[in-house]
């Protein structure tokens, strides 16, 4: 059942790209004020939500258990022996909270620059760095199939980035997007192991809140803080209400029994669907190769999971 919200949620993350490019266009909300946006309008919805949780929290008699089926901001479950385990809880959550602000910043920036499905993908570049940070830190060694997964992942985003050389612009978008997956494999990280901690409204409160005072400065330099248009509300309660708390609460829910690795396999969901959004609301149709590109890139991540 987790998998399966997971898939959810992934698929309404898939129109967040689409949001931060109509924001752009036609209300000339810059990325980083977008991104901006969408904490701090998320950020009072969650908080209620967690003081909600906690206001129906019984008060205990004794020093025994919790209530069965009482709200629990901790949980008992113990972490599991992996990255950041050894870390305090609110270290996991300020570092869960930058990696996203980081993630968004290049993200958008990418989104901005290059086509919706191309910084999209490579944003979900995610589970191959996962699983090189694990081979990397545990010195346990994928299985052969990683290496294919990541021979396919490679070649797949060299089909999609190849129209953009030549182009500066689009491909400083594809830089970004690939950066963005290296920001949005910490964060996965760091939100896996504290959702093993806490439960989902808090969590999510305190990293949206962190987040967005993380983006203000961002979006403050950028100079494009406010929409010039009334439309350009609609997308930022899009990426606040459908994107922010409808997807990426969603999948913090979900994750608590998944590992970092299924978590992002889960994921191939947005990327899949931020193809299909932009080619019918903003009329970006990939080329025969780009195309394929994308499939090589899917079929990559699900191969560089299964070597874990």
């Amino acid at each position: 059942m987790d998998f399966i919200i997971l898939l959810l949620g992934g698929a309404v993350l898939g129109l967040a790209g689409v949001f931060v490019r109509l924001a752009d266009t036609t209300a000339s909300l810059g990325p980083f004020a977008s991104a901006f946006w969408r904490m701090a309008v998320a950020a009072p919805f969650l908080l209620a939500w967690a003081a909600v949780e906690w206001a129906r929290k019984p008060v205990p008699q004794t020093a025994a258990l919790p209530t069965p089926g009482s709200p629990r901001w901790f949980t008992s479950r113990p972490s599991p022996p992996t990255l950041l385990a050894h870390w305090p809880t609110w270290g996991l959550a300020l570092f869960a909270a930058a990696m996203f602000a980081l993630d968004l910043v290049f993200f958008h920036l990418a989104v901005t620059w290059t086509a919706v499905g191309n910084a999209t993908l490579e944003s979900n570049f995610a589970p191959v760095l996962i699983t090189l940070a694990f081979w990397i830190i545990t010195r346990n060694a994928p299985r052969p199939v990683f290496l294919a997964g990541l021979t396919a992942a490679l070649g797949g985003a060299a089909l999609m980035i190849g129209p953009n050389f030549g182009h500066s612009r689009a491909l400083l978008g594809d830089a970004s997007g690939l950066v963005s997956a290296v920001f949005y494999a910490a964060y996965q990280v760091g939100i896996q192991q504290a959702r093993q901690r806490l439960s989902t409204a808090p969590l999510m409160a305190v990293v949206t809140l962190l987040a967005a005072l993380v983006l203000w400065p961002f979006a403050l330099a950028e100079g494009r803080m406010w929409p010039t248009a009334t439309i350009g509300w609609a997308w930022v309660l899009g990426l606040a209400l459908l994107v922010q708390i409808g997807g990426q609460v969603v999948i913090a829910y979900a994750v608590r029994r998944l590992n970092p690795a299924l978590s992002s396999v889960g994921l191939l969901v947005q990327p899949a669907m931020a193809v299909v959004y932009a080619w019918i609301l903003l009329g970006e149709a990939l080329t025969a190769p780009q195309l394929l590109g994308a499939g090589l890139v899917l079929a990559g991540i699900y191969l560089a999971r299964k070597g874990m």
